[in-house]
């Protein structure tokens, strides 16, 4: 008898899908999109009732054509929540989700350094201060939404919101504490209360159960089971932050290998048996074995949105979009003939941390097409690859392996290849949250024995970088860098909202 494991992402723009056997193949796949709020430069929130709405509709598509009762595990995932969903004591939410993307919190950063040293912060939780971690956006929340704040009875990470509606019971995965960071203590994996008594954050508004990927989160409730034509006391499992579980969908359950996913933004990843402290990274444990190994990044707040803006706005009346502008700007030479972007459309994180940058375009001229502007934005994104993972220093071999829309890009792929020269590893069917989500309940349920993963993922593609374009995108690299040095003292000076 076949049976089957639910994996769900609920991603920033999207939730996704994705129904296989325990033996690794791909029966179904689903999503539906909803909205993100930025109603100021900086800010990025999201309606929580938005992505549980998705998750049941996906689900529901996913499993409408099989018996329910051939399911046997559902696992979760979600996108960095930041401040968290902030909900009353009866699981109602009652306002926005302030989003990984948000960098409203720039005060608040501020007053953390007057507050907490960096030698403490990274000691307790090996990461620094930022306006991308959601314990600056909580602070924000406390000091600019008093009312909300004290009438928030919980923040919970997208997963665990969606997992407390179906199950009725809350946790939090061990990466998505993690990423909260400020006041999450690595080497004890628990709540740090001297440091949420120095930042004046309740840490009795946070989940108090900790749990990792691989064991159940809760079980189906009767209601539930009943609404979405699922086993009553299904297992589901919290699998924490997305870009985790996508790493698990590229086959990584230990350390050794570099993972690039490239969505809505761009994270560069090595997983590491201790963190890498002090080199500009974010860190939190991994979503596989969680205290014993631990995810480490750098990468773009903005990535493939910059891909999706340049086409809204400039190039909307093309029918296939990226794909015809791929074609069209084949023969753009490395360096987009002068052009220049920077791809900080809401300020950037590791490992700049800059909240103020913008996007920039430098170098046009009345001789400028669209398509070498399109080819820039590009070359941008290739760019803040290579700046990422250069942060690894030895930790970085010969080849990366690419997931993530921007995956389905030749020109894309082989850009990158050029730009870092690295050989560029892409997967087929592997690579995707959802994916890696099945595979973590799958191990949870005892149904996927850990060895077997490498028998998942099927590498699509070995793109190598060419040698020539590589020397010359040296020296535009170098110039991207250098552009950031230039711009930044006049973004400095002249903040924007």
């Amino acid at each position: 008898m076949t049976q089957y494991i639910l994996g769900i992402d609920i991603g920033t723009s999207s939730t996704k899908g994705m129904l296989v056997t325990t033996k690794g193949r791909v029966i179904k796949q689903a999503k539906q999109s909803y909205p993100l709020e930025t109603p100021h430069a900086s800010w990025a929130q999201a309606n929580a009732e938005d992505w549980f709405a998705a998750v049941t509709k996906v689900i529901e598509e996913l499993t409408s054509d099989i018996n329910a009762e051939d399911i046997i595990a559902l696992g979760i995932d979600g996108l960095y929540g930041g401040a968290g969903i902030p909900v009353d004591v009866a699981g109602k939410v009652i306002g926005p989700t302030l989003i990984w993307m948000d960098r409203r919190a720039t005060k608040e950063t501020e007053l953390v350094k007057t507050l907490v040293s960096n030698a403490e912060l990274m000691a307790t939780t090996a990461n620094l201060v930022d306006p991308y971690y959601g314990f600056t956006k909580l602070m924000w929340l406390r000091d600019n939404e008093p009312k909300l704040y004290q009438q928030t009875a919980q923040f919970l990470p997208p997963e665990s919101y969606v997992i407390q509606r179906l199950t009725g019971e809350v946790s939090i995965n061990y990466a998505a504490a993690g990423n909260l960071a400020g006041i999450y203590d690595i080497n004890k994996h628990a709540w740090s209360q001297s440091l949420a008594n120095k930042l004046g954050l309740d840490i009795t508004k946070l989940p108090q159960k900790f749990i990792d990927s691989t064991t159940p989160a809760g079980h189906l409730t009767a209601e539930w089971a009943e609404k979405l034509t699922l086993p009553i006391n299904l297992p589901v499992f919290n699998t924490g932050v997305d870009v985790g579980p996508a790493t698990v969908g590229t086959g990584v359950l230990k350390p050794g290998k570099v993972t690039i996913a490239i969505g809505t933004s761009m994270n560069a990843a090595v997983i590491t048996s201790t963190p890498q402290r002090d080199n500009g990274l974010i860190i939190w444990p991994y979503v596989y074995k969680p205290r014993e190994y631990y995810y480490n990044f750098a990468g773009a707040n903005t990535a493939g949105a910059i891909i999706a803006w340049f086409v809204r706005e400039f190039a909307a009346e093309l029918g296939n979009g990226t794909q015809e502008l791929d074609v069209n700007s084949a023969d753009v030479p490395a360096g987009s003939n002068g052009i220049t972007v920077l791809p900080y459309f809401m300020g950037e994180r590791s490992p700049i941390w800059d909240s103020d940058v913008r996007g920039t375009i430098l170098g046009i001229s009345m001789n400028t097409t669209r398509i070498e502007i399109y080819n820039a934005f590009q070359e941008a994104i290739a760019f803040a690859v290579r700046q990422s993972i250069e942060q690894f220093g030895v930790e970085v071999g010969d080849e990366l392996t690419l997931v993530g829309g921007v995956s389905g890009s030749p020109k894309m792929v082989q850009m990158i290849a050029d730009v870092t020269g690295k050989t560029v590893l892409t997967t087929k069917g592997g690579g995707e949250a959802n994916l890696g989500s099945a595979i973590l309940a799958g191990i949870g349920i005892g149904a996927i024995d850990p060895k077997d993963i490498d028998n998942w993922i099927q590498i699509d593609a070995e793109v190598e970088p060419n040698d020539q374009r590589h020397v010359a995108y040296n020296q535009y690299f170098a110039r991207y860098q250098s552009a950031y040095k230039h711009v930044q003292d006049f973004y400095h000076e002249n903040q924007t909202n």
